[in-house]
């Protein structure tokens, strides 16, 4: 009689003399390794005579093929082969490959094993895209001094012989065609404009040989006033300043100067309007203090409008002063509004008739700082005076176009001279 362990050394001599019968699974041959098919991802025109073709990682690919042909044709043209860790590829018009414009061609892609030689399927179909001359980049549109015609200048642009400039209005909203003028021209003068509506203009390079235009990305540009040398000399210094980068909309005071400029979707700043100001008794100020009847210097945020009269049309946040309402001198809620039924030490506010339409200046806010200054603002003049204890004082007129004009998020820099301009 076989004893346990006898008969669990049997089971396991069984078990090995089953196993050693088993056939050995052959690797596969790296001659067999055949790669995946490539799925195409996109294809795009970057340029004029630039066709990148993009895909997607194929299964033991070693290299890629990039081919292409005409649409129609039979034959693909091998362009390139990249390493597998290349998954895009731009095609740039040569000699031996070219890209003619306006033609459109077909683009592949085929994966492709060094060891053993195989080729993958492809997208027989590939991907299909037309090379055209490259959109013109907009410089400006400008009407001329007395408003007769409008000037529109462009870069220079590959691909044509031709500029088309075409035109939109308020009243006929759809792109015309008003000029064609040669390749050597990056301007055109306008005497057709529509005086009393925005106008706005687009320019496509044509290639009169081949019948095609280049692409039309840009929404256009819109005419914009014309501006004196003096003028475009502000509009550009503030264009340079940290307070552009902050807002569309900026009040300037300039000494006695306060003018009111807006950036328009080209990102120039156009000036809308221009008056005399006033200012402190006492001028002007980096350091001032309370009491001091000076204006301060620098590039303040405009908190919101407000008035005795009634907002006149302004979309900006406008608060309508009450009985109750105070700007307030006490240490708690300095340089704050306040509505009090008791008497608050600051401006009892609508006891000021200068008050009739305001803005509060930001000054002296986060952090604000006791007995700094409190109460600026932007208002009417006196009857019999322009002089103020710190505030910019204009027309009445004057400051209610403001508040229509203006919009939340408004600054004003207020200066000397013109040279600190750029300070702010």
């Amino acid at each position: 009689m076989k004893t346990g362990l006898q008969r669990l050394f049997a089971t396991a001599l069984a078990l090995v003399l089953v196993l050693s019968t088993v056939p050995e699974i052959p690797a596969q041959a790296a001659s067999d390794v055949v790669p995946g098919k490539v799925v195409l991802a996109s294809i795009s025109s970057p340029g004029y005579h630039q066709i990148t073709i993009k895909w997607k990682r194929a299964s033991n690919a070693t290299h890629y093929l990039i081919y292409y042909k005409k649409e129609g044709a039979k034959k693909w043209t091998k362009l390139a082969a990249v390493k597998s860790n290349v998954l895009s590829y731009r095609h740039v018009n040569s000699t031996q490959f070219p890209i003619v414009i306006g033609q459109k061609y077909v683009y592949t892609v085929r994966a492709y094993n060094s060891k053993s030689k195989r080729h993958g399927d492809y997208d027989r179909k590939g991907l299909p895209i037309i090379n055209y001359p490259d959109p013109v980049t907009l410089k400006s549109a400008v009407w001329n001094a007395d408003r007769t015609a409008v000037t529109v200048s462009w870069n220079k642009t590959r691909g044509g012989d031709y500029y088309k400039i075409y035109r939109k209005s308020t009243s006929a909203p759809k792109w015309k065609a008003i000029a064609y003028v040669p390749s050597s021209s990056l301007s055109y003068v306008d005497t057709k404009a529509v005086s009393t509506e925005k106008n706005i203009y687009t320019v496509r390079v044509y290639n009169s040989k081949l019948k095609v235009h280049g692409l039309n990305k840009s929404g256009g540009i819109t005419a914009r006033e014309y501006q004196d040398a003096a003028t475009q000399a502000v509009a550009n210094a503030l264009a340079k300043t940290a307070t552009a980068k902050k807002t569309k909309q900026i009040i300037l005071v300039v000494d006695h100067n306060l003018s009111f400029w807006e950036k328009d979707a080209q990102g120039y700043w156009n000036r809308k309007l221009s008056a005399y100001c006033g200012y402190g008794s006492n001028g002007m100020s980096t350091d001032r203090h309370e009491g001091d009847r000076t204006t301060p210097i620098g590039s303040f945020p405009i908190l919101h409008g407000f008035g005795i009269a009634d907002n006149p049309g302004s979309t900006m946040q406008y608060r309508k002063i009450t009985n109750n309402s105070y700007w307030s001198g006490e240490y708690s809620t300095y340089n704050q509004w306040v509505e009090s039924a008791r008497p608050v030490d600051g401006e009892h506010l609508i006891a000021y008739y200068q008050y009739k339409y305001a803005m509060a200046i930001g000054f002296n806010r986060n952090p604000t700082v006791y007995k700094k200054g409190s109460a600026f603002f932007l208002h009417c003049k006196s009857y019999d005076h322009w002089s103020t204890a710190g505030c910019v004082s204009v027309e009445e007129s004057v400051m209610k176009r403001l508040l229509t004009m203006s919009r939340n998020g408004v600054y004003m820099i207020i200066v000397r001279n013109q040279g600190e301009i750029g300070n702010y």
